[in-house]
Order: structure tokens, then sequence, then C-alpha cells
């Protein structure tokens, strides 16, 4: 028996011009209700919630916590070192008084609220709505990391002596920076530069680095790992400056108490479609021993 095979038609133009229609119709009704606006509000949030570290970097160097609400953001220094003390018969009697410190946050809000024009809605409908999501997406991280890496600036300045070079970030300028951090019996968890960085690391010579680390500069132009610590890079700081950092849990505290929501604010007076996207948090790098700051010549 012949077996017929039934091979999907291509959509007429007609039937495309009718479906393009009834998405149009069903985006239409669901603006006219709060119901409707929520949803769409939900679909934009959903992919925020979901890729918001995927461009901001600063919450790779934080311990980063949901706060309960109401709850006051504190937190307490540890024990500060010391050290027994031998007292001579019929001596004194002494004693260490153990007080520590602890510190109380303020929380701040990072707000983003992009609008779109009510007639882009017929000519560049779903391009427009799109590109609304990747704003607010990379407005709520640029602020972020802003605020971040402003205290890491900050932090880098009290304790440890900057380590600047005439040249282009050498590996003897990153072995020197990962010292002070390791003298204090830290470890080095992150080194943090801008794209400058990675064109001193793409000249370094074979003897500068084993062959396999030479194999990933060659394919990559960066290594993703060194010496323990992970490279990042961002151009939201200084063209010739870089950071060394120590672990997460040794070095900043970013408790969220709202994390990234997206909600619907439309503008009828002025025939705007609109959304706010709202995070409420606050951050903190509590310990200048796991930060030192590096300048190189990026124009060399």
């Amino acid at each position: 028996m012949k077996q017929t095979v039934q091979t999907s038609k291509p959509m007429t133009r007609e039937a495309a011009l009718q479906l393009r229609l009834r998405k149009e119709s069903d985006l239409r009704n669901a603006l006219r209700t709060s119901a409707g606006l929520a949803k769409i509000a939900a679909n934009l949030g959903n992919p925020v919630r979901k890729h918001l570290d995927y461009q901001g970097i600063f919450r790779k160097f934080a311990v980063v916590e949901t706060w309960p609400d109401g709850q006051p953001m504190i937190y307490d220094d540890d024990i500060v070192e010391f050290t027994a003390t031998t007292v001579a018969k019929n001596g004194s009697v002494r004693r260490i008084d153990v007080e520590v410190d602890r510190v109380t946050l303020d929380e701040f809000e990072i707000i983003v609220r992009p609008k779109i024009p009510y007639r882009e809605l017929y000519t560049r409908l779903y391009n427009v709505m799109n590109r609304a999501k990747e704003r607010l997406t990379q407005g709520m991280q640029l602020k972020e990391d802003n605020y971040g890496f402003g205290l890491m600036e900050t932090a880098s300045t009290l304790m440890h002596s900057a380590v600047t070079v005439a040249t282009s970030l050498t590996r003897d300028a990153l072995a020197k920076s990962f010292t002070p951090i390791e003298y204090t019996r830290n470890v080095v968890g992150g080194v943090l530069m801008t794209a400058y960085g990675i064109q001193g690391i793409r000249r370094w010579q074979f003897q500068d680095l084993d062959q396999v680390a030479m194999e990933e500069v060659r394919k990559s132009g960066y290594i993703g790992s060194m010496w323990g610590a992970k490279y990042y890079i961002s151009d939201q700081i200084a063209q010739g400056r870089f950071y060394v950092t120590g672990a997460p849990d040794k070095s900043a505290w970013m408790p969220i108490r709202r994390d990234t929501e997206v909600i619907p604010a439309d503008d009828p007076d002025n025939l705007l479609i609109g959304f706010v996207g709202y995070e409420l948090l606050a951050m903190t790098w509590h310990n200048a021993r796991t930060i030192v700051q590096g300048n190189f010549d990026y124009t060399s």
C-alpha cells in the first residue's frame, strides 16, 4: 500500500496578516485592563529576574542575601584577636573586655522607568517591547555596578597602597597586588579590570605563562582564572584601573529587601505605555584588607 505523506503548507500572505492582526488585537485588549497590564508586566519581569546577574558583576564580589521585611539590616564584626597574658604570683588579676562593633546599613532604591509611545505599538510592536525589557535590565544592573564599584574605589584607598606601573598591565603588577591581601591571611578571589587590562595580558610572553594558560589566552584573549582568582571585565571603571579582591564572604555584603520587580506604569494622558523596575537593597564593603587598587598605562 502506498503511504501518503502530508506536508505543511506555507502560510499565505493573508493568513500571516490575519495572525498579526489577531495578536495586535489581543495586545490592545490586554492594555485596556489592569489584569492585562499586570500580565504584560509579568512577562517582562520574569526574564529580568532570570538574567539580572548575567551582565551585572558586582554581585560576584559580595555575599548577596534576601532580607526580611521590617528587619534592620545589621551585621556584627568578629571578635578582635587577643593574646593570653601571664601574671606573676600574687599579682593583680587582668582581664580583656570583649566588645564587638555592630553596623546598621541604610537601604536605598534603584528605579528604572522606560516609556513606550502608544503609536509604536502599531509600527514596531514587538521590537519596542523587547527593547524596553533590555533597557530596563541594563539600567538596573548598571546602577548596581556603579554603586558597588564606588564602594570598591573608596575601600581600596583605606589600608593598602595602590600598585602602579608605567606600562601596560604586567604579571609583576598583578603579583604585587595579590601579596597585601594574602599577607593579612585572606585569599584572593577575584580581579576586576577593564578591557585595557586584557590588552596587557594578550601581550604576555610564553615565559610569563604555562603552556595551558598561554593556549587559553590565544583562543579567548584572556584567562578565566589564574592563581586561584577569577577575572572580570567591566567598562564602568577607569580605563587604566584594576582591583584585586578577596573572597566575597570576607569582603562585601549586599542585603536585598526587595529584588528586581517590574510593575505597570502607563501614562494614558500622554499616550505612553510604561513599566517601572524597582529594587530595594543595601551595600557595604566591610573589610578594607581584602581589596588592592592597581593602575597601569592603558595607552602603552
